[in-house]
């Protein structure tokens, strides 16, 4: 009851038409983008409108900003809210421009509006203009949800798992110089060369000391024999006498 009475209110708040979602045929897709921007105002007391337009001039920008002013959009003296502005571009394509008001000035800072821009962006050139619409709206509540725990989108926020990765793998890196440290430190015993420290003295005396060979090698060389002088070699006789 409390939620369709807020619903109501919302219905009859700032804003000539009533409604939040302009320049687009009626439809039930149209209807259901209603009832989000709706039920976001009801517990945040902030105001999300769509249009679309073709011809915005030379100034989308100030475009955007006439259109919320003028139209009487934006909740309480601050006329917190923001809108969200389809137009044809240049090159004759579909473009977005924001233009935030109140407190939706302090809660699109920097780098929730980078955000807010490449988000709505993205769903508007991959799905169209109906899911550009939720995206629009899904991000904005993200937004109003951390302003309601005073915090605000931030760097840290934007780059949350980059800097998780970064964290750890920083960690890890300190964590093994560190290790690396320990245990140059711990390792104290050098290297021996000789067995000397391993062994006691005088517990080994040789009492016989002999070579034994395992194998041998024998090498033989032919003996050369010698040859005659040449001739008889029977006892020579002779005819003389004394």
């Amino acid at each position: 009851m409390i939620l369709s009475l807020s619903l109501s209110a919302f219905a009859q708040a700032a804003g000539t038409s009533g409604f939040r979602v302009v320049g687009f045929a009626d439809s039930e897709e149209k209807a259901s983008i209603e009832a989000l921007i709706a039920s976001v105002a009801a517990i945040y007391n902030f105001d999300l409108v769509i249009a679309g337009a073709e011809d915005t001039g030379h100034n989308p920008r100030q475009y955007a900003n006439d259109f919320f002013d003028n139209n009487g959009y934006g909740f309480g003296p601050r006329r917190d809210g923001c809108l969200l502005l389809f137009y044809k571009n240049e090159d004759g394509k579909w473009d977005v421009q924001f233009s935030e008001s109140g407190r939706g000035i302090t809660i699109l800072n920097d780098t929730a509006f980078n955000k807010m821009d490449s988000d709505v962006l993205k769903a508007l050139n991959n799905s169209g203009m109906l899911e550009a619409c939720r995206v629009y709206i899904q991000v904005w509540e993200k937004f109003l949800s951390m302003e309601a725990a005073g915090r605000s989108y931030n760097f840290f926020h934007h780059y949350n798992t980059v800097l998780i990765l970064v964290s750890w793998g920083l960690a890890l890196l300190i964590g093994g110089y560190i290790i690396l440290l320990w245990t140059s430190k711990m390792n104290t015993a050098l290297a021996q060369t000789r067995a000397d420290a391993y062994t006691v003295p005088d517990s080994l005396i040789y009492k016989e000391k002999n070579d034994r060979f395992l194998y041998s090698t024998v090498t033989k060389t032919k003996r050369q024999k010698q040859s005659s002088s040449g001739g008889s070699s029977g006892r020579s006789s002779s005819s003389r006498r004394r």
